[in-house]
C-alpha cells in the first residue's frame, strides 16, 4: 500500500475513534457533503421530472412534429391537406418516429346541458363555452389520454362511418354540467352561420395543463371533414316520376366546390347530372364526380377534389321486350324502399331492382394535418429534419416546441435554477471541506513535524491530508446519493409530496432519474471539490519540523 494512504487511513481511524476535535469537525463536514450531494440530486430530479411531465403533456395534445399545408392560417381552423400527397405507411417505418396520425382543428361553441338563470322575458339561459375540437382517426395514438382519463372512454373512430361521441376534459364537464352519455349541443362557426350537431359525450380526461383543458375536446375527424365539405360524396337513384316521358337517374352530390363534371360510364365530364334510362336488362351505371374551376378567364378548368363514384347495379325481374318511355310524360314509379341501399321499382308491368353501391366518398384523403410522433423528444430536430427531407418544401413543417415557445422557454429557465442550486452545493461543500482539512492538519501538527524528520517532502506529506479529504468526500456522496435515491423511490411510487395541480399543473411532485445527469454531477461534484484541498495543504510547507515537534 502507498505510504501516504496508509497514513492517511490511520488518521481518519484516529480521527473517528479517538476523542480529538477533528471528530466532530469530520462529522460535520460528512453531513454537509451528504446533504449538498442529495440536495444536488434530488434539484435536478425534481426539473428533470417537472420538465418531463409537463412536457408529455404538450406533446400529448399535439404530439413532436406537424406537417400542414404551406399556405395554411395561423388559426385553429384547419386547412384541407391531401394525405395521398404524403406516403404516411413509409414515413411511419423510419426507426425515430413511433406513430403518424391524422388530424384536424375546428372551433366550436359547447353550450350547457341545464340552464341555470332567467333572462328578462322569463326564457332559461344555458352557459356556453368556445373551445377547438381536434379531429382524429383510428390512428390516434391514445396512450397519453387514457393515462389521464377520468370517466368514461375514449371514443373509437373508423373510416367508413361518423361517430358522434366526444371526448372532453373535465373543466368543460364541470363548467357546462355534462357527464358520460349527455347530449352536448354543439355549434359549429362556418361562412354560412353556425352548424347545430348533438354529440355524444363518451369521456372526460383531465391532464392539469389548464389552458389545453380550457381548450380542446376530441372528435371524430370525419364530422369536421363533413363540416367543412372536405373532398366529394356521390349517390345515384332513379327518381320516382318521369321526366319528358322517360325514367331518369339523378346524381346526388355533396361537397366541394359545387362547380361539379360528371362522367357517365367512363365519357367525358359533362355538365349533366342527369341520364335517361332504359331499364329492360340486367345492366351497371356508374357516375364519377369532382368539382372544377377556372385559374382565370379563357383558362381550362382544373379538377379540385379528388373524385367520387358511384354505382347503380340496376336486375330486371324476366327478360321481357317492352318499351323505355313511360305511358305519360310525367307518370309515377311504384317504388318499394327496401333498405338504404336497395329499391325495387315497378315499370311499365316488370319489375326491377337498383342497388347503390359508392366508394364512401373522397373525404377520407383528406385532412387537416399530419402528426408524427418520435421516439424520442431529445431526437426532436432530428426528427423535424427527417420529416422535411421526407415531404419536400411544398409542405409547412412544425415542431411542438414552435408552436409553444413560452411554455418551453419557461422550461428552460428552471435548468437556470438547478445550476444555481448545485453551484451553491458546491461552494459549501468545498468550505467545509477546507474547514475539516485545516482543522486535521493543525491536530497533526506533531506528526507532520515527525514526517519531515524522517525525510518526508512536503509534497509527500500533503498528499496525506489530500487523500484523506478525498475520502471523506467520497463516504458524504456516497451517503448523499443513497439518501436522494431513497427520497426519489419514495415519492416516485407513494406520491409523499402532493402539488396544487392549478398552480403548477401537476398533482404530485415528479421525480425523475437522469442517469448521465447525475453521474456528471457527481464526477464534477469530485472533481472541484478534490481540488478544493490542493490550497489549504499547502499549509503543510509553512511547519517546520522542530517547531511541529514541540507543538502540543
Amino acid at each position: 500500500m502507498n505510504i501516504e494512504l496508509y497514513i492517511a487511513k490511520r488518521m481518519l481511524e484516529n480521527g473517528v475513534k479517538g476523542k480529538k476535535i477533528s471528530k466532530p469537525i469530520i462529522f460535520l463536514a460528512i453531513a454537509g457533503i451528504t446533504l449538498g450531494i442529495a440536495v444536488m440530486i434530488l434539484s435536478i430530479s425534481i426539473a428533470s421530472g417537472f420538465q418531463k411531465e409537463v412536457r408529455n403533456k404538450i406533446v400529448g395534445f399535439g404530439s413532436h412534429v406537424q406537417i400542414s399545408n404551406s399556405y395554411n392560417n395561423v388559426s385553429y381552423e384547419s386547412s384541407q391537406l391531401l394525405v395521398s400527397d404524403i406516403d404516411t405507411a413509409d414515413l411511419s417505418r423510419n426507426q425515430a418516429i413511433k406513430n403518424v396520425q391524422i388530424f384536424a382543428y375546428k372551433p366550436a361553441i359547447i353550450q350547457a346541458k341545464e340552464s341555470k338563470s332567467e333572462n328578462e322575458n322569463g326564457k332559461a339561459i344555458r352557459d356556453i363555452k368556445g373551445v377547438v375540437f381536434k379531429g382524429i382517426s383510428k390512428d390516434f395514438d391514445t396512450q397519453f389520454f387514457q393515462k389521464h382519463l377520468k370517466e368514461g372512454t375514449i371514443p373509437l373512430y373508423e373510416d367508413n362511418k361518423i361517430s358522434d361521441s366526444i371526448l372532453v376534459s373535465k373543466f368543460i364537464a364541470d363548467k357546462l354540467r355534462l357527464t358520460i352519455g349527455d347530449k352536448a349541443s354543439i355549434f359549429f362557426i362556418k361562412k354560412t352561420g353556425p352548424k347545430q350537431r348533438n354529440l355524444i359525450v363518451s369521456g372526460i380526461y383531465e391532464t392539469g395543463l389548464e389552458d389545453f383543458d380550457k381548450q380542446f375536446c376530441f372528435i371524430d375527424i370525419n364530422q369536421i371533414r363533413k363540416l367543412n365539405q372536405w373532398g366529394i360524396s356521390t349517390y345515384l337513384k332513379i327518381k320516382d316520376q318521369c321526366e319528358h316521358g322517360y325514367p331518369v337517374i339523378e346524381a346526388t352530390t355533396f361537397g366541394g366546390n359545387n362547380n361539379y363534371r360528371y362522367s357517365w360510364n367512363n365519357k367525358e365530364f359533362e355538365l349533366n347530372y342527369k341520364q335517361i334510362l332504359c331499364p329492360i336488362k340486367d345492366t351497371v351505371i356508374q357516375v364519377v364526380v369532382s368539382d372544377f374551376m377556372s385559374n382565370g378567364y379563357l383558362e381550362p378548368l382544373e379538377q379540385q377534389s379528388i373524385s367520387d363514384t358511384a354505382w347503380l347495379t340496376i336486375k330486371v325481374s324476366k327478360d321481357k321486350k317492352t318499351a323505355c318511355n313511360c305511358s305519360e310524360s310525367t307518370t309515377d314509379l311504384q317504388a318499394d324502399y327496401l333498405n338504404d341501399s336497395t329499391t325495387k321499382f315497378l315499370f311499365n308491368g316488370i319489375h326491377f331492382t337498383t342497388t347503390l353501391k359508392t366508394s364512401g366518398g373522397s373525404a377520407r384523403y383528406y385532412s387537416g394535418g399530419i402528426e408524427v410522433l418520435l421516439n424520442e423528444f431529445e431526437h426532436l430536430e432530428q426528427g423535424a429534419q427527417i420529416v422535411e427531407n421526407y415531404v419536400g418544401p411544398q409542405f409547412n413543417v412544425t415542431t411542438i416546441v414552435s408552436q409553444n415557445e413560452e411554455i418551453f422557454n419557461w422550461l428552460e429557465m428552471l435548468d437556470t435554477n438547478v445550476y444555481f442550486i448545485i453551484g451553491l452545493m458546491i461552494l459549501v461543500a468545498i468550505i467545509n471541506m477546507t474547514s475539516a482539512l485545516m482543522v486535521l492538519i493543525l491536530e497533526k501538527t506533531q506528526m507532520i513535524g515527525i514526517l519531515k524528520a524522517l525525510g518526508a517532502t512536503n509534497w509527500s506529506v500533503r498528499k496525506i491530508f489530500i487523500y484523506n479529504g478525498a475520502y471523506l468526500i467520497l463516504k458524504g456522496m456516497l451517503y448523499g446519493n443513497l439518501l436522494a435515491l431513497i427520497v426519489i423511490f419514495l415519492q416516485k411510487y407513494f406520491h409523499i409530496i402532493t402539488l396544487s395541480q392549478e398552480n403548477y399543473f401537476v398533482s404530485v411532485v415528479p421525480m425523475d432519474i437522469p442517469i448521465i445527469a447525475l453521474v456528471t454531477v457527481n464526477l464534477g461534484a469530485f472533481l472541484v471539490c478534490y481540488l478544493a484541498l490542493v490550497l489549504p495543504s499547502y499549509i503543510v510547507t509553512k511547519i517546520t519540523p522542530v517547531k511541529a515537534i514541540k507543538f502540543d
